[in-house]
């Protein structure tokens, strides 16, 4: 054997031991493991019985028809839906099989001996299907998974009733009991079948494209979409496959007790929730795995057979097995709560200093659209405050980005993004190559949407945002980048006007008019540096420029020291700046006697006057963001 070939074969045995091993487990897996394992200890210490071979292989045997629906189930739930229509494709399936076995249907005779295989090809064809009407009503009708799936249940059991009068069929051939009946070893046939299944599983969501976008449709539906996934496509599969598996795990159980029912499977869309989410595997999508399920569908069936070996009474199986799957749930909460908070961390407030805020606001902005709507394909346009016109923003350099759009385009009167601009609506562009004024940023790019930037009721910018995908901006698209733009236009105009100087020229400018009410309550500085109730309230000039004096003076002050909370935020020089200010525009001093009392030249007064400038319109943009902040609250 070649040393390449060794090396390759050593390497796929270490990625099979690996998976055995503890430390590829995650947290959440961990513990569920460790619940498992005392609950084995518990109750073989209790009871004797429950520590015997043969009950152990009934765990296991049991074990399989849930673990194979819990498979499908956590397909299911890994792209945000959920399946509780298992347990009747469980028993409607296993009825139709068995009667196709024992009766036939019309002139079809009964399919026993080899022929049985055929009818338990029509029952997994069945449930497949199911499955796949339920992922077409779900994604292509948008109508939600709960609701579809709940109806499917309910309206089976009902088929399943009618089916067979509600009564069993028995006495099926005895050809296809392998499948319950069958050993390697001492390990059963369906324990077997169940692992392969979950192999595959596991095979398919690490290293298919197929379990790639599971992941991606769970984590962001919307950015998957407009990354090109047909997620449509890709739902309406994993449906098809809970129900495929679901009809699989009905066959399994129909040899098991030799026969079918209408309760076969009750219970069971609870049981394979509860185990997928014990396992780790999050009900809002896009987290989790098939071997934290494993073990979810362990304790789920220990439970259950560890009280019957203690003799403890029915209703208290069915309490203590309630109460598992409420804490599944409560845990799943907890962790999904710990994740939110765990992003809002990073949504920490920017450091407000000349020259990176606008780089900080826009490296938020593009990573938010990145983030919620996977479109790398995204310009920003900003509106010069003055002439109105709008300036092409370049966006940072991020490495989890795929493309930026390097050569910025300045939109003329026919562009999508000036239509946004003057209609202060969005636009949208289903296909590119049928629609004049779109610059593709990228050559894949198919479809376009523009979005104007309103704070209030002024459009202070655009967002064009491209796809490789036609006709993929929908109206919940257009509310989501809509909600990403409103929780940082205040933020990117503030940004904007202390990069572009505007802040600093109307700063000055008011300062040289502090004593003029008149005429600070008509400047157009009062527009931004007061909050909408402020204005409302003080609606005379005199009023307002009163306010705005007291809110200038107060941000002068505020260079006097740093904040006790943040004594980082401000340099040495903010002091010789306060002083600067004051003098010059409270005090009115003339700059002759500025330099003797500050003992510096004229030309490091200049100096020193420009960065008290700039170190002023920090701290009034500090405030205002803060005011606005608490107006918003006490609304709320």
């Amino acid at each position: 054997m070649s040393q390449t070939k060794l090396t390759r074969n050593n390497s796929r045995l270490k990625g099979f031991f690996r998976l055995l091993d503890l430390s590829t487990l995650k947290l959440d897996q961990l513990g569920a493991l460790l619940g498992l394992l005392v609950l084995l200890l518990t109750f073989s210490s209790l009871s004797p019985s429950f520590r015997q071979v043969g009950n152990l292989l009934i765990i296991a045997t049991m074990a399989s028809t849930i673990g194979i629906v819990a498979v499908g189930q956590t397909l299911v739930l890994l792209t945000g839906g959920i399946d509780l229509s298992v347990s009747s494709i469980v028993a409607l399936t296993g009825l139709i099989t068995a009667s196709l076995m024992k009766y036939g249907f019309g002139p079809i005779p009964p399919l026993n001996g080899p022929l049985s295989y055929l009818a338990i090809g029509i029952g997994l064809s069945i449930g497949m299907v199911i499955g796949a009407l339920q992922g077409w009503l779900i994604t292509y009708r948008r109508m939600p998974a709960f609701i579809v799936t709940l109806a499917t249940m309910v309206g089976l059991r009902g088929i399943s009733q009618s089916f067979s009068y509600g009564a069993p069929t028995h006495s099926l051939p005895d050809n296809f009991k392998w499948m319950s009946d069958g050993h390697i070893w001492i390990i059963p046939a369906p324990a077997i079948i169940m692992l392969t299944i979950f192999f595959l599983a596991w095979y398919i969501l690490h290293y298919t494209k197929f379990g790639r976008y599971c992941y991606a449709i769970g984590g962001n539906e919307t950015a998957a979409r407009l990354s090109g996934i047909k997620v449509d496509r890709y739902k309406t599969n994993i449906f098809a496959i809970s129900g495929l598996l679901a009809s699989l795990s009905g066959v399994i159980l129909m040899a098991y007790i030799d026969g079918a029912a209408p309760t076969n499977g009750d219970s069971y869309e609870l049981y394979s929730i509860a185990a997928a989410i014990i396992g780790g595997v999050s009900l809002g999508g896009g987290v989790g795995g098939v071997w934290g399920t494993l073990i979810g569908v362990l304790i789920i069936t220990v439970i259950p057979n560890g009280l019957i070996m203690m003799n403890a009474l029915p209703w208290w199986r069915d309490a203590i097995t309630g109460a598992i799957i409420l804490i599944a749930v409560l845990i799943d909460v907890g962790r999904r709560q710990a994740r939110k908070a765990a992003a809002a961390r990073v949504e920490e407030s920017i450091p407000i200093l000349t020259g990176q805020y606008m780089h900080e606001v826009l490296s938020r902005l593009s990573q938010k659209v990145h983030d919620r709507l996977g479109c790398s394909y995204c310009r920003i346009y900003l509106a010069d405050r003055e002439t109105g016109d709008l300036v092409p923003q370049t966006l940072p350099n991020m490495s989890d980005l795929n493309r930026i759009a390097e050569d910025q385009v300045v939109p003329g009167p026919g562009s999508i993004v000036f239509e946004a601009k003057e209609t202060r609506t969005p636009v949208d562009v289903p296909d590119i190559s049928h629609r004049a004024g779109v610059v593709p940023i990228d050559p894949e790019a198919q479809s376009a949407l523009a979005l104007p930037l309103i704070v209030q009721n002024r459009v202070i910018g655009v967002i064009e945002v491209q796809s490789p995908i036609q006709d993929v901006f929908r109206e919940e698209v257009i509310k989501l980048l809509i909600s990403i733009a409103n929780s940082l236009a205040q933020m990117l105009e503030d940004a904007w006007l202390l990069e572009s100087g505007w802040l600093v020229h109307q700063t000055r400018d008011c300062l040289r008019h502090l004593w003029d009410d008149i005429y600070l309550g008509r400047s157009t500085f009062t527009e931004w540096a007061l909050t909408p109730d402020t204005i409302l309230k003080d609606y005379t000039p005199a009023k307002r420029g009163r306010t705005l004096r007291q809110v200038l003076l107060n941000s002068i002050e505020s260079l006097q020291s740093p904040l006790e909370e943040d004594p980082d935020s401000y340099s040495r020089g903010d002091e010789r700046g306060y002083q600067i200010l004051k003098l010059t525009y409270v005090d009115e001093l003339i700059v002759d006697e500025i330099t003797r009392e500050l003992h510096i030249s004229r030309r490091q007064y200049f100096y020193d006057l420009k960065g008290a400038l700039e170190s002023l319109a920090d701290a009034l943009v500090r405030s205002h963001q803060a005011n606005l902040q608490a107006e918003f609250t006490t609304r709320e």
